[in-house]
C-alpha cells in the first residue's frame, strides 16, 4: 500500500460518522446522586452537603478545621 491510499483511507474513515451512540453508554447522561451528610451514628443524611477530607457534611456539621487550608490562630500578648 503506497502512501497516497495510506493517506485516502485515513481521510475516508476521518470523514465517516461516529455510529450512534446507546442510551446509557455516556457517563455524562446522568448526574450523580447527591451525597447525603455521613456525621455521626445514625449518619445525619442532610442535604446539600459539601465535600471534606473526612466525607460530605452539611452546614450544621462542618469540620472543626480542614486541613490543609487550616491555620491556626496567632496569639498577640
Amino acid at each position: 500500500m503506497t502512501a497516497a491510499a495510506r493517506l485516502d483511507r485515513a481521510r475516508r474513515h476521518l470523514d465517516t460518522p461516529p455510529p450512534d451512540p446507546v442510551p446509557g453508554q455516556l457517563a455524562v447522561e446522568a448526574e450523580p446522586a447527591p451525597r447525603p451528610c455521613e456525621d455521626g451514628n445514625p449518619q445525619c443524611a442532610a442535604l446539600p452537603t459539601r465535600p471534606y477530607p473526612c466525607g460530605p457534611r452539611c452546614d450544621t456539621h462542618q469540620p472543626a478545621n480542614t486541613r490543609p487550608y487550616y491555620q491556626p490562630r496567632r496569639t498577640t500578648p
